[in-house]
């Protein structure tokens, strides 16, 4: 029987093309190899989209961008994307199975997402061959980590980053796309008091006096594949 997937990204191009891959490294796929097949239940861009295909039909495994459009629907889930995304999705869809396909590389992000509850976190730079074994493997009660990540998941190098908090980590990433404080609070759902206080916690953490300096820092440490 064949393993059934569901796409969620904001990028039509990300989707169509992990598809393709999919379907490319499927076909030549033989023997015992060709009893995990996979077959697509859907793609979707906004979290509004995801909820409702949800709904809908369960797949056995999702492949979740660590962020989705947003949308004007005023029901408290249909903005979450990132870490809180990944909690919800745990809480009401346990037997549900995330990979996380996303550009951001950064260690923290990577626990961070396996804490919330994915099974696999994938960069973008993957292969087809590398997408069939991870989806073979999370498939099989597996967890599953790009290799090019793993490395820095034990890495005795502590940094500053990994004392942040789930909720500091995700305001901090939507500022970094230009998000005012009362949009995230709006997003996240919490008040703008509360937002502010998780970015000057975050701050604090890592030890910046200022939006510049923080906006600085952020980009040379490529918590979030920006760039200046």
């Amino acid at each position: 029987m064949a393993v059934k997937i569901a796409i969620a990204d904001e990028h039509t191009i990300i989707r169509r093309g992990v598809y393709a891959m999919m379907m490319d490294q499927q076909s030549f796929s033989s023997g015992s190899e060709a009893q995990s097949s996979f077959s697509l239940t859907g793609e979707v861009a906004s979290t509004a989209e995801l909820l409702a295909l949800l709904e809908q039909q369960t797949p056995d495994i999702l492949l979740l961008g660590y962020t989705l459009t947003a949308s004007r629907q005023q029901s408290p889930q249909s903005n979450l994307d990132g870490l809180a995304l990944l909690k919800w999705l745990k809480q009401h869809y346990p037997a549900l199975k995330v990979i996380v396909l996303s550009s951001y590389k950064n260690p923290l992000l990577v626990r961070l997402a396996l804490e919330a509850g994915a099974k696999g976190y994938l960069s973008r730079s993957i292969c087809e061959k590398m997408l069939h074994d991870t989806l073979k493997a999370v498939n099989d009660g597996e967890v599953y980590v790009d290799p090019s990540l793993m490395h820095t998941l034990f890495s005795a190098d502590i940094r500053a980053t990994e004392s942040l908090s789930a909720r500091e980590t995700d305001v901090l990433r939507l500022l970094c796309k230009g998000l005012s404080l009362t949009t995230i609070s709006m997003r996240m759902h919490l008040s703008i008091k509360t937002v502010s206080a998780h970015k000057i916690r975050a701050m604090e953490k890592l030890g910046v006096k200022n939006d510049c300096q923080l906006y600085c820092l952020l980009a040379r440490s490529r918590m979030f594949d920006i760039a200046i």
